[in-house]
């Protein structure tokens, strides 16, 4: 009875034991899956298809309920979506803001529950931290464009905190340096503005966010070149800001060429291309990439309507003044 009793003692040890390595498996599988999973729905943001980016985002916010992927994205490609003929290319419109901050407000929520958890891995903590920190950052950048100054610094912190947690968790996590790279430049390009001291010494350093241009630039770049889904986020982020910030109009035109190349089927890429050019003065450039997006406007390709045809001829007529 003593050995029945030792033998089934040992078999329920073995069961718990293998129970649990398959549960550390699956954990794995679906991590990787996941990650797998976005990699096609990000291609379709990038190249212009947002509508279908949603849809398969929309399917794995309901196949990965626990994970923060599915809402984030989808406030991702709206966000890439409001850019879609906006007069201010910079900012975009407006239309999605209120979708966008629910999906990012779902997001947020979903990483505090896993971040609350004890038992979970190194990299089930740094996704985690990777969604929330991420998310913060849009809210931040929406609220700024709403004019809501308040809540775009305080998301602002609140991504730049997640984001050094992060970072001292896992230093080579490279994708954590795309949007804390942007909250650096841009905190930094706004403290160092006349009125932006003045708001610095009103609220105090330590109520913003810390501001580093040089660091913002070098996060960015350092995204661009090893973050395994943000490099294409990372270089949009710097194109916009040799465009309309460091007037680097040949590292724009670089960018932009790569990215338009890559993704021709984005309007948004073929409209930065053209302020490049026009920052450069380079006419023959600029009047071959207009005439390109006017073929395509009389293709009918799709994000190549009216107001492309505007827009190209407009930096047509501009260049014929040089």
């Amino acid at each position: 009875m003593k050995s029945l009793y030792s033998f089934l003692r040992a078999c329920i040890f073995s069961l718990i034991i293998l129970s649990v390595l398959a549960c550390e498996g699956f954990a794995q599988g679906t991590r990787d899956s996941l990650r797998e999973a976005i990699t096609g729905p990000r291609e379709l943001i990038f190249q212009g298809d947002y509508d279908g980016a949603i849809e398969r985002f929309t399917e794995i916010a309901q196949k990965y309920p626990r994970s923060p992927a599915g809402d984030f994205y989808r406030a991702v490609a709206l966000l890439w979506k409001s850019y879609v003929d906006a007069r201010k290319l910079e900012k975009g419109d407006r239309e999605f803001d209120g979708e966008i901050e629910r999906l990012l407000e779902s997001a947020i929520k979903k990483a505090e529950v896993i971040l609350a958890r004890d038992d979970e891995s190194k990299e089930d903590r740094s996704d985690a931290l990777y969604y929330s920190g991420s998310a913060y950052s849009i809210r931040s950048r929406v609220s700024l464009f709403q004019n809501h100054a308040l809540p775009a610094t305080k998301y602002a912190r609140a991504a730049q905190n997640t984001f050094e947690e992060l970072i001292a968790l896992d230093p080579d996590y490279a994708d954590a340096y795309f949007a804390s790279g942007s909250i650096y430049y841009q905190v930094g390009l706004l403290t160092d503005s006349p009125i932006g001291k003045i708001a610095t010494t009103m609220l105090g350093a330590k109520a913003l966010p810390v501001g580093d241009r040089e660091k913002g630039l070098n996060y960015l770049k350092t995204a661009a070149e090893r973050g395994p889904r943000t490099s294409v986020d990372a270089k949009f982020a710097l194109l916009e800001i040799y465009t309309f910030n460091e007037n680097l109009f040949d590292e724009a035109a670089r960018l932009a060429s790569e990215l338009q190349t890559r993704y021709p089927e984005n309007q948004t890429f073929w409209r930065y291309l053209l302020r490049a050019y026009a920052g450069l003065k380079d006419r023959h450039a600029l009047d071959r990439t207009a005439k390109e997006i006017l073929a395509r406007v009389k293709e009918g390709k799709p994000g190549f309507g009216s107001f492309m045809k505007f827009e190209a001829q407009k930096f047509m007529t501009e260049a014929r003044k040089w």
